[in-house]
């Protein structure tokens, strides 16, 4: 097991994410994280456990809540029932303050404290040697505190799905997939739909250290009080690992999605997430993270749309350093900025936060 505990202390220019510069809430805050890493494996079975327990606490009286939680927790298990079946698990589960942009999921205003889920299922059998099946079942909830977002946000999101595999050559494996979703909203029923998705792609693998995946095709999104929309999806990942001196994970998303105002039925996004980890010596390292989403509102959407259409674009990047004075115990510092840009008054705003602190490792 792996124990992490960090301190930090710094400044926030505009904690409650005010579109207007000169109203703008900067606050002095000192944040702390624990986090723990469990491990477990043999032949048949492999598990691993992720939790962190942080929270921040703001010096100013910068809105309703002047603290910020953020306890998460990952659970995954591998289990190879017999040599040809294989069962995977995953669980996350959240709860957080501030939006989540690598999520992808919520609004991307400050708007209370509220809870995510992400929980998957996947039975993984070999037909023949070259031919498998993946079937998966994933499950997604969004709850907020604050009525007034729960009422257009709280929902939860069943997807069904099955992939015919194919072992093209010993490093790509062609992909032809199916996917049914079904999205169920607590108290806006002219938001719930449900989406066929058919979709082809890739598994490919350049080196033991990088690969990728993707999968592109068409959905069809049904809206149960009335209305259809459709159009192209795709999403890739690139995953690059070099032993525990770098690691980088790459990816995107296009498509149909669920809306982050309260006047659309749905909203077509591009969604990229870049997350780095870097040792450049053995004492100095870095992260990064950087994620971007653009979103179009059309007033030709089903239900009505929006008048006039309008577009969303957000922009988070996270920079840290950390220098180690001895093997348990590193000085970090970091930056963080946030920027949104939307056709709705009032939603805009630009946010930066800078960051010192201690973190200890056992």
């Amino acid at each position: 097991m792996i124990i992490d505990i960090s301190l930090n202390a710094g400044y926030d220019n505009n904690v409650s994410n005010s579109s207007n510069n000169s109203s703008n809430s900067g606050s002095e805050y000192t944040s702390g994280n624990l986090s723990l890493s469990y491990t477990f494996g043999e032949p048949r079975l492999q598990l691993t456990l992720n939790a962190a327990f942080g929270g921040t606490y703001y010096y100013s009286t910068v809105s309703s809540q002047n603290y910020d939680v953020n306890l998460t927790t990952t659970f995954n298990i591998k289990y190879r029932a017999t040599p040809r079946l294989t069962f995977t698990t995953s669980i996350l589960a959240a709860y957080l303050t501030e939006p989540s942009f690598n999520f992808g999921v919520g609004v991307v205003n400050r708007s209370g404290n509220y809870f995510y889920t992400s929980d998957q299922l996947t039975a993984d059998f070999a037909w023949m040697p070259r031919l498998s099946t993946l079937t998966r079942y994933h499950v997604a909830v969004v709850k907020y505190e604050d009525s007034a977002v729960g009422a257009f946000q709280d929902r939860i999101d069943n997807t069904f799905g099955n992939e015919f595999r194919f072992l093209a050559t010993p490093i790509t494996t062609l992909i032809g997939e199916y996917r049914y979703e079904v999205v169920s909203y607590d108290q806006m029923a002219a938001l719930d739909s449900t989406t066929n998705f058919l979709l082809g792609g890739f598994d490919h693998t350049f080196s033991p250290h990088l690969s990728v995946t993707f999968r592109g095709g068409d959905q069809f999104r049904s809206f149960t009080q009335g209305g259809a929309q459709s159009g192209p999806y795709f999403e890739g990942n690139l995953n690059y690992k070099v032993g525990r001196r770098t690691t980088v994970s790459w990816a995107n998303w296009y498509g149909i999605g669920e809306p982050n105002v309260t006047s659309a039925q749905s909203r077509t996004s591009f969604h990229t997430g870049l997350e780095g980890n870097f040792n450049l010596t053995p004492r100095i390292g870095s992260t990064l993270s950087f994620y971007y989403e653009h979103s179009d509102y059309s007033s030709s959407s089903p239900g009505g749309g929006v008048s006039p259409s309008f577009t969303q674009d957000s922009i988070d990047v996270a920079i840290s350093l950390r220098y180690a004075i001895t093997r348990m115990l590193r000085v970090q510092a970091g930056y963080h900025r946030t920027e949104l840009t939307s056709g709705v008054g009032g939603q805009n705003y630009s946010r930066t936060s800078l960051f010192g602190g201690v973190n200890l490792t056992f």
